[in-house]
């Protein structure tokens, strides 16, 4: 749809792999769009542009102060864990509109006084996804099972642990190990008491420090949560890789620690392919991510792979296990899950089709801006929107 002069207007600033296809979606909804690198300078044009709303991909609390000076509705989808700007006192400004992808967080923070700020998760693009055309050399990249995600070295593994005593290491080990068995509500700040973050301020010198909305526990717990995560994945890839032919693709800190390594993969260009062509697409949620799903799920499953995941809350809420794909329990149980599929190829088939079905119809990039611009255009009639479609 061509906008017209009298379109409202949106700046939307650019991230790494969501915001090209929200100005996609924002052109068809009719839109018009300016597409910006996020720094200084675009940000301050804000006060010459003065478009009519402001998109960011995560929160940006510089471009919530700008906004609420000029009174331009800010916008900000939020689809990373943690995302510690939305900590700050800006989030409650009153022309910032907060989407979380994962609505644990939202609730929390409406729970603490944050009023505009809701729940939203991420997409697909199939349109641009059914452009790609796979190649004879590409062919060869699919695998039995593919995990395409990087594996970040954490702060904690990085900067805390080398300098901590060997009894405050152990008390650190223990919390990071009772991450096996997570509740569906990331509770560990609950299990931080006040001496150990003395001790560990004390031992590393790291800058341990909360915000507005989050507390020093709260900041300890995600630590010991993304150093969970990295252990999870290099263990989990080490078992399926004595059993199944694996592929992991993600950056290059993934080759010292499995023999399955297969190098990186573009977002836009080979991602898609890989999940393709492979016959199981792996999922690994981060244990400090409550109910939110990542963006893997909805890719895997818009290029008609077939996705085995570990659970989440969302996955009941948008959609069918068993139906649109596979969730796993534990590691044993994955192991007979992907045995089961390779050997079933009908039904394997079969549920990724039905997958890429359900995100076709109901978890595209176009609904998404709709349901954020409705949730907007509502709060400035005066009229209380919900949290979600989802969490009513």
């Amino acid at each position: 749809m061509e906008p017209t002069d009298s379109a409202a207007s949106v700046v939307v600033f650019e991230h790494v792999v969501v915001s090209l296809d929200c100005v996609q979606a924002l052109q068809a909804l009719g839109f018009r769009v300016t597409h910006l690198p996020l720094n200084e300078d675009n940000v301050m044009s804000l006060m010459t542009l003065r478009p009519d709303y402001v998109l960011t991909i995560n929160f940006n609390k510089y471009i919530s102060e700008v906004c609420e000076l000029l009174k331009i509705p800010y916008l900000a989808w939020v689809i990373d864990t943690p995302c510690y700007p939305i900590y700050a006192k800006a989030i409650n400004h009153s022309q910032s509109f907060t989407f979380m992808y994962d609505a644990a967080i939202a609730l929390r923070l409406r729970a603490s006084g944050v009023r505009q700020v809701y729940h939203l998760p991420v997409a697909a693009n199939p349109e641009r996804i059914s452009q790609l055309q796979v190649s004879a050399q590409e062919a060869a990249q699919g695998a039995d099972i593919s995990f395409v995600a990087n594996l970040t070295r954490t702060e904690y593994r990085t900067w805390i642990e080398p300098k901590l005593s060997v009894a405050t290491r152990l008390r650190c080990a223990s919390l990071i190990d009772s991450l096996e068995h997570p509740s569906e509500t990331f509770e560990l700040a609950e299990q931080i008491a006040d001496d150990l973050i003395d001790a560990i301020k004390r031992e590393s010198g790291y800058p341990l420090v909360g915000d507005q909305y989050l507390t020093t526990a709260e900041k300890v717990a995600y630590l010991l949560g993304r150093e969970h995560s990295w252990q999870q994945r290099i263990n989990l890839i080490r078992q399926l890789e004595q059993r199944f032919a694996v592929r992991v693709h993600g950056n290059a800190e993934w080759q010292d620690e499995v023999n399955c390594y297969a190098g990186h993969a573009d977002h836009f260009s080979l991602m898609p392919k890989i999940f393709r062509l492979s016959r199981i697409n792996l999922n690994l949620s981060r244990s400090f991510v409550e109910y939110g799903l990542p963006m893997r799920i909805f890719d895997v499953l818009s290029c008609g792979g077939f996705l085995v995941t570990n659970d989440k809350h969302d996955l009941q809420k948008l959609f069918t296990a068993g139906k649109d794909l596979v969730i796993f329990r534990d590691t044993q149980d994955l192991v007979e899950i992907c045995a089961y599929y390779l050997a079933h190829d009908d039904e394997r088939q079969a549920i990724a089709a039905q997958g890429q079905a359900t995100v076709a119809q109901d978890h595209t990039f176009l609904l998404r801006m709709i349901d954020l611009f409705t949730t907007v255009q509502r709060e400035q009639r005066g009229d209380r929107a919900p949290l979600s479609r989802w969490y009513p």
